[in-house]
């Protein structure tokens, strides 16, 4: 059997001339297919994150993609709407596995896909299929949310599994990006960029912060609670609770 050795595979985006390709691979290896306007469509709205695996020595030899959409929904982990990246289809050839294809199409697409600004990756997969949950959870830090009863068209159950985007989960804007911005205006732009979370001011050095603490957690968290978050610039240990009172000039 001619195998390619480890690491003998390049990535690259998915051209409309790669699509043919893309759906021999996803009829050889997945039971769920899709008619051509389908990749079509994903690939005009999501063309950085629609990412083929190919042979090094054979560019136009593809042996794995990945496509995934955006959409918005209530979050896996609160009560937020949030928008979400949903993963379409992930698929490598057969005699192509266990080489870290997969693995580096999921880690190039989900950072590509940040550039949506979406606060959760959220998948499904069959129950049965546990190479892939253990790469999803292990790997990608995926959490089992539900269980979706016959959600394959041959009757299998499949697990709905989710991810925080952990570089939106916490962010700082830098007192240089904030230069001549009034409160109004910083405001606006902490909402367009990181809907849903707190913003505040570190008490000790004054750089503005956004932490992961959501709107939905303002002024609900225990007085006795007594876990901080650090200042990205000085360290200063911030108590959460207070942060959520707002003490420290926080926008609601």
């Amino acid at each position: 059997m001619n195998l390619m050795k480890p690491l003998d595979f390049s990535l690259r985006s998915c051209s409309y001339d790669d699509i043919p390709a893309v759906m021999d691979v996803n009829e050889t290896t997945l039971p769920e297919n899709y008619p051509l306007f389908f990749y079509e469509q994903i690939l005009e709205k999501y063309p950085k994150t629609f990412i083929l695996a190919y042979n090094k020595d054979d560019p136009k030899q593809i042996i794995g993609y990945i496509m995934w959409r955006v959409e918005r929904g209530l979050s896996s982990f609160g009560l937020d709407h949030v928008k979400k990246a949903h993963l379409v289809s992930l698929a490598v050839l057969q005699n192509h596995r266990r080489k870290g294809i997969a693995n580096e199409l999921l880690l190039r697409s989900m950072d590509l896909i940040r550039e949506f600004k979406i606060s959760e990756y959220v998948l499904e997969v069959r129950v049965s299929n546990s190479g892939a949950v253990r790469l999803y959870k292990e790997l990608h830090d995926f959490k089992k949310i539900r269980i979706i009863g016959h959600y394959y068209r041959d009757g299998e159950d499949a697990f709905y599994m989710a991810a925080i985007n952990k570089e939106k989960e916490t962010k700082k804007i830098s007192n240089h990006d904030l230069s001549g911005m009034t409160d109004k205006e910083i405001k606006q732009h902490f909402l367009d960029k990181n809907q849903g979370y707190l913003l505040y001011n570190c008490p000790n050095c004054n750089s503005l912060q956004i932490k992961a603490l959501k709107y939905s957690l303002a002024g609900t968290v225990d007085p006795d609670n007594k876990e901080t978050l650090d200042c990205a610039d000085c360290n200063e240990k911030l108590a959460l609770y207070d942060i959520s009172q707002g003490k420290y000039n926080s926008f609601k």
